[in-house]
């Protein structure tokens, strides 16, 4: 059962990823995710978004969470990211409250 959930939410992942890209990279280009995702999920999402967007090059950051907000805090009047990939919904809170997420 915890193998199914896992990839219902890899799935449901995947389709929130491929809708937020949809209004931010519609064409070919590069993509900076940064992630707390672990490595083994990062192999999962990784080659499926590929798949389905062989033009869009992507390059991933991964850290621990702390890592990853204490970057984005750091960046935040210039972030580099173009996505946050799996990382503490009270990080992202933090951020949303600063202004620096886009919806």
């Amino acid at each position: 059962m915890r193998k199914h959930s896992k990839s219902i939410g890899v799935i449901l992942g995947m389709v929130a990823l491929m809708i937020l890209l949809g209004f931010n990279a519609a064409g070919a280009g590069d993509l900076l995710v940064y992630t707390a995702l672990e490595d083994d999920e990062v192999a999962v999402y990784l080659p499926a978004f590929q798949k389905a967007h062989p033009d869009i090059n992507v390059t991933i950051y991964r850290d621990s969470t702390g890592i990853v907000t204490a970057k984005l805090l750091a960046e935040k009047d210039n972030i580099q990211a173009d996505v946050v990939w799996g990382t503490a919904a009270t990080s992202l809170l933090i951020c949303n409250d600063l202004g620096m997420l886009q919806g």
